[in-house]
């Protein structure tokens, strides 16, 4: 009996056996329809994303929202057409390289700093070059850098002889000369540094006043600009 009760129990789990993978079936298809779907989206995500978020891939060409007209400095420097902001015109464009080669080539320094020239010739460049073996270095221009040099005084000297050019404000101070006894307009103030070393650190009362009736320092210790 207990030979045939074993074999009725092996039968019973032989033939109960074959339905067990029948019922997982259901999970199977299940999962492999998620794992479908998961990658389906990860195709669309992929897709959607813009190349230029990728290391190795090159982004769109684009046209730079930034493109504007070149400033024309001239035109606002001399107000044209009585505006006073910012003036541009098509096809000029002058940036920092462009200003250094321009105001170079008339003699100006830019960024209080020696032009080329004057490196090559060794002009009024004291004190801006500080060499440590082969090495030469421009320490100096951060401590006592000047946009000063003699293009710049001959400029100075000239704009001071020139006065009020401008037509309108003369004829306006001729009518509030009468009207009131003084001037409308005043010339433009021009500043009277010039660049060249000093003796001292400090300068005396009448540099720093302008007035020295006893002539004790002008010419000897204070040169004026013009």
């Amino acid at each position: 009996s207990s030979h045939f009760g074993s074999s009725r129990q092996c039968s019973s789990y032989s033939l109960s056996s074959p339905r067990r993978p029948l019922a997982a079936m259901p999970a199977k298809s299940s999962c492999l329809a998620r794992t479908g779907v998961a990658l389906l989206l990860g195709v669309a995500a992929w897709e959607s994303c813009s190349p230029s978020t990728f290391v190795g891939t090159r982004a769109p060409v684009q046209q730079a929202r930034t493109a504007m007209n070149g400033y024309r400095f001239d035109w606002m420097l001399e107000g044209k057409n009585g505006e006073k902001g910012l003036q541009t015109t098509d096809g000029y464009w002058v940036g920092e390289v462009g200003f250094e080669k321009a105001m170079g080539a008339q003699g100006y320094r830019y960024r209080m700093r020696p032009t080329s020239k004057e490196m090559k010739e060794g002009k009024e460049i004291d004190g801006l070059i500080f060499q440590i073996g082969p090495l030469k270095l421009r320490l100096g221009e951060a401590f006592g850098g000047t946009g000063n040099n003699e293009a710049l005084r001959v400029l100075k000297k000239k704009l001071v002889a020139e006065g009020m050019y401008d037509k309108a404000k003369i004829t306006e101070n001729e009518y509030w000369k009468k009207r009131f006894g003084h001037n409308r307009w005043e010339p433009s103030y021009i500043d009277q540094s010039n660049g060249l070393p000093t003796n001292g650190l400090f300068r005396g009362l009448a540099a720093w006043s302008g007035i020295d009736p006893l002539k004790e320092e002008k010419g000897k210790t204070w040169f004026e600009a013009d």
